[in-house]
């Protein structure tokens, strides 16, 4: 399976692909208040992540919205930077907003990672279409969807979400699908969704799961956001297991140790010796 974002087509299903976190913004739940930039994310890529993501605003619970032109300016550097010195490398740029995409696509970003699926602002998806830009759709629980189980809902957010971006032009072959963890979402219903993942990948597109550092992490000691490192691993696994293809995380390299096992068990690739 290929997914196509911009000049890029990436492989997947035979290894699992990191997408590595850098947060330029200042109120991260999980950064420290210190907004990552070009070098840090040149490191994520150095790591072993083949997809680096930016985001400049925050999404956190109680999270405090941004404009687009503060959201864009603190996106644009990093894209800039990391693509000055790796022409070569696939970034992505999470937002929401359409003018923030088109800035980070026009300096050369290949991704649009947008936690509302199209839903708030469709006009990412015509940006997506003429920049044959790759598309990643979460299921925000924000949505107020409320019938049936948790993976039903899901479900009817990610056809709402496919529905849209298909209508404007953007290939199949572009998009990624995200559940949506932390969002909106309870303890329990974080749980089923980790349950579930090998029913949402029957769906029919590739699934990436972000659950690094993540309320459901925590469980059940009650662990810091610095000590859920280990505990996001363990959700990793379980989506190489249940045929999960990308996994966004903050810490790349022991995510990929052990998505590189989990691949030659559950997905019979060749890892690396």
């Amino acid at each position: 399976m290929l997914w196509h974002c911009g000049r890029h087509a990436v492989e997947l299903g035979v290894q699992s692909v990191m997408v590595g976190i850098a947060n330029a913004t200042p109120d991260s739940f999980s950064d420290g208040g210190r907004p990552r930039g070009p070098d840090d994310a040149l490191e994520l890529l150095d790591e072993g992540a083949l997809i680096v993501d930016v985001g400049g605003e925050s999404t956190r619970p109680g999270f405090e919205a941004v404009s687009a032109e503060e959201e864009a300016a603190r996106v644009g550097p990093v894209v800039r930077g990391v693509l000055a010195r790796r022409p070569k490398s696939i970034v992505s740029v999470d937002t929401s907003k359409a003018s923030v995409a088109r800035v980070a696509l026009e300096l050369g970003a290949s991704v649009v990672n947008d936690i509302w699926g199209l839903q708030r602002d469709t006009a990412i998806a015509d940006l997506a279409a003429r920049f044959s830009a790759g598309l990643i759709l979460m299921r925000n629980g924000r949505d107020g969807l409320k019938d049936g189980c948790i993976l039903d809902r899901i479900k009817q957010s990610w056809q709402r979400s496919v529905d849209i971006a298909l209508q404007m032009g953007v290939a199949e072959s572009a998009i990624v699908l995200d559940p949506g963890i932390g969002f909106g979402t309870t303890r329990e219903e974080d749980l089923e969704i980790l349950r579930g993942l090998a029913e949402l990948r029957k769906f029919g597109f590739p699934v990436m799961l972000g659950a690094s550092r993540k309320r459901i992490t925590a469980q059940p000691l009650g662990l810091e956001t610095h000590e859920r490192g280990s505990t996001t691993v363990a959700t990793t696994v379980a989506g190489v297991a249940a045929g999960i293809e990308l996994f966004r995380v903050h810490d790349v390299a022991e995510n990929l140790r052990a998505a590189r096992l989990a691949d030659l068990v559950f997905r019979g690739g060749h890892g690396h010796e």
